[in-house]
């Protein structure tokens, strides 16, 4: 009983949390039509940039990580629907009254972050074949997990959250498999 009423408690401080960092971050980015402009467009055309760069990997020779990559976002996908049935979350620009959308979105489904969680499964997969890449990948998914932040689309939770299930997916994707990670 006593742990439950811990982890109910941590669970309320996360979600406030969540709240005051949506509204910070997304009242700094609506201060100004050029940082609201740019917000908005990092918050869906970095997406685009991640596909670029797969692109970029099967034009170098390497089909196959390109294939494992996409096979991991349609995993991340069906993840993320489940995972999004659990845990029914408005988007923060429903939700908050002082935080508003720089992005024209659907209200529902908030958490995991599909786009980080696709970003991060993509650079783990695309790392292991092009250590560069794969960095650079990771990072537009963090710039992407903030933009959507300061954009209104999610909270930092979704974020982490969709970080989480993108490094899993990402994992399990590699060639070779778990038996492989386990063995070295």
């Amino acid at each position: 009983m006593r742990q439950s009423i811990l982890w109910l408690v941590a669970l309320a401080a996360v979600l406030r949390a969540d709240d005051a960092l949506v509204r910070g971050l997304n009242s700094r980015a609506r201060r100004s039509p050029l940082a609201a402009a740019v917000v908005g467009r990092f918050a869906a055309w970095l997406a685009g940039v991640e596909v670029l760069l797969m692109l970029a990997l099967a034009l170098t020779g390497r089909r196959k990580s390109a294939l494992r990559m996409l096979a991991a976002v349609g995993l991340v996908y069906l993840l993320s629907d489940e995972l999004g049935a659990i845990w029914p979350r408005q988007r923060p620009f429903a939700r908050l009254s002082e935080v508003e959308s720089l992005r024209t979105h659907s209200p529902e489904r908030a958490f995991p972050s599909r786009h980080v969680a696709s970003a991060l499964a993509m650079a783990a997969v695309g790392g292991r074949a092009h250590h560069r890449l794969g960095k650079a990948m990771a990072s537009v998914g963090w710039v992407l997990g903030a933009s959507r932040v300061a954009a209104g689309l999610h909270y930092p939770s979704d974020v982490i959250g969709g970080a989480l299930l993108g490094a899993g997916v990402g994992w399990f994707s590699q060639p070779g498999g778990r038996a492989r990670r386990r063995r070295s």
